[in-house]
């Protein structure tokens, strides 16, 4: 019985011998053709029309990481990727179009012999615009990571285009002069200011790349517009109306700086004190840039020094409502040294780091009669309103403006002071003016304070001394930014403040 089960399985195991070599030559011979088994999982269809018996070289075309198909003339792509590079020669000379960095070719070593779908790939790679030109690749990105990538012709043009960019918010003396890492001293000349340190808060890198030729930046232009605006393609433009000055057209637009719009409009605007001629059109779409570029500087200012407010003595020789000025009240002044935070050409900080007293300030005596009483009078002597007062709209910036519109450069929502002594009149708000106050001097005179962030801190009847707080600077009504719009009046007619204030 044993040996006919050892007799039978010997026999099996002939036969599958016989038959496994007999399927191995059909799958590896030359003879076994029309097999037509089609790959699975390449893009593009394909199919194994044989097996041969020795190993043959193939390139084997992927794209991230997926086999797109077998090639089987690569001399037939290169001609076609060739013939394609003559559309792009003039805009991209001295440089050649190849595959983009999605795609590599690995040569392999196969038994199968596959369909020529040559054809399909050329159409697929021109379709899908997968044929690239050497470029360089740039990257921006935070510590969360990157966040935008472009792609230019030539590393230098990048350069100029980011240089051009700078330039906008320092001077090319000054980029120099920190690039070469020399010392710079504080500035000397009042109300001057000097570039400390300039900065990017994103970090940039560079790598090359392959890329489609309509995604790369051609010059530095494209660049340029790229690096004020990003992908921001809209753009906001105003036509200058009779009567327009750059302060004025600034208000209307962030409350934007006539530097500012010299900045955007390099081409028009050669001087701040320029005069706009009717129908100019100026760009007022401030940076939307994907850098943050950081500018501090040190600014050396002139500033007064407010004296106290007049001591009033009875003189019993003087009748009810005469005076008599004792000591007359005077002004002092300082030379103060601020350090500043611009980011993007705007001023977002400001702190004191020195101050040296040039004139000390006077407080004024008056002799008043003995039944008079002059609490609620104004002195006639008018301070600024807010402190470290930037003159965002002066009289008549724009047709109709009848009065200062002032900025605390460094405390955009900071306090706001009577300018004088006198009596509250009236406490309201209006769509254009928000939350205002008028004080009334009673000596003919009388103030105006509009925009205030919260109503004022005062109440109509209130007697108030000149400095005495009264409200916050604000934006409500019609405003587009923080200040206050400051209006004297003189018997009731409105003056411009330049005339009191020694604007």
């Amino acid at each position: 019985m044993k040996r006919i089960i050892l007799l039978i399985a010997g026999l099996a195991l002939s036969i599958g011998i016989v038959f496994g070599l007999s399927y191995f030559e059909k799958t590896n011979g030359v003879e076994a053709i029309d097999v037509a088994t089609e790959i699975k999982g390449s893009i593009i269809s394909q199919n194994v029309l044989s097996y041969e018996k020795e190993e043959i070289a193939v390139n084997k075309l992927y794209y991230q990481g997926r086999l797109l198909a077998v090639v089987s003339d690569m001399d037939k792509i290169n001609a076609f990727i060739d013939s394609e590079y003559e559309n792009y020669k003039e805009d991209f000379p001295d440089t050649s179009l190849g595959l983009t960095d999605d795609f590599y070719i690995a040569n392999e070593l196969t038994y199968a012999r596959f369909s020529d779908v040559d054809d399909k790939i050329i159409s697929y790679l021109k379709d899908n615009h997968y044929l690239g030109i050497k470029a360089i690749e740039v990257d921006f990105s935070t510590d969360e990571g990157i966040f935008d990538i472009i792609y230019v012709k030539s590393i230098d043009d990048f350069y100029e285009a980011r240089d051009s960019f700078l330039l906008n918010f320092i001077s090319e003396e000054s980029l120099a002069s920190l690039r070469n890492g020399e010392k710079i001293s504080d500035p000397t000349v009042i109300n001057t200011s000097v570039d400390m340190s300039i900065s990017i808060a994103e970090k940039i890198d560079y790598s090359d790349a392959v890329v489609y030729p309509e995604e790369i930046f051609t010059d530095v232009g494209e660049i340029y517009n790229y690096l004020c605006y990003g992908r921001n393609e809209e753009r906001v433009y105003y036509t200058v109306q009779e009567g327009d000055t750059l302060q004025g057209v600034g208000f209307r637009f962030r409350d934007m700086r006539p530097e500012t719009l010299k900045t955007l409009n390099p081409d028009v605007i050669k001087s701040t004190d320029q005069i706009l001629v009717p129908g100019t059109r100026l760009n007022v779409t401030y940076f939307t840039s994907p850098l943050t570029v950081t500018v501090k500087k040190e600014k050396l200012s002139y500033e007064l020094i407010n004296p106290e407010n007049p001591i009033y003595e009875e003189d019993k020789e003087l009748e009810a409502g005469q005076t008599r000025i004792k000591v007359q009240e005077a002004k002092g002044s300082k030379n103060v040294l601020y350090e500043e935070v611009w980011i993007n050409g705007e001023l977002q900080s400001g702190k004191e780091l020195s101050s040296i007293v040039t004139l000390e300030p006077v407080q004024g005596v008056i002799a008043i009669g003995s039944k008079s009483y002059y609490g609620d009078v104004g002195t006639g002597n008018f301070i600024w309103p807010i402190e470290r007062v930037f003159i965002t709209c002066r009289w008549g910036c724009y047709p109709g403006h009848q009065a200062i519109d002032l900025q605390n450069l460094y405390d955009y929502f900071g306090d706001v002071y009577a300018a004088d002594s006198g009596t509250v009149i009236r406490k309201s708000y209006d769509d254009i003016s928000g939350n205002y106050v008028i004080i009334d001097h009673n000596n003919g005179f009388k103030t105006y304070y509009g925009h205030f962030n919260v109503p004022a801190f005062v109440e109509e009847g209130q007697t108030v001394v000149r400095g005495q707080v009264i409200g916050q600077i604000g934006m409500t009504g019609f405003a587009t930014g923080p200040h206050v719009h400051f209006e004297i009046r003189v018997n009731d007619v409105k003056v411009d403040p330049c005339i009191y204030m020694g604007c």
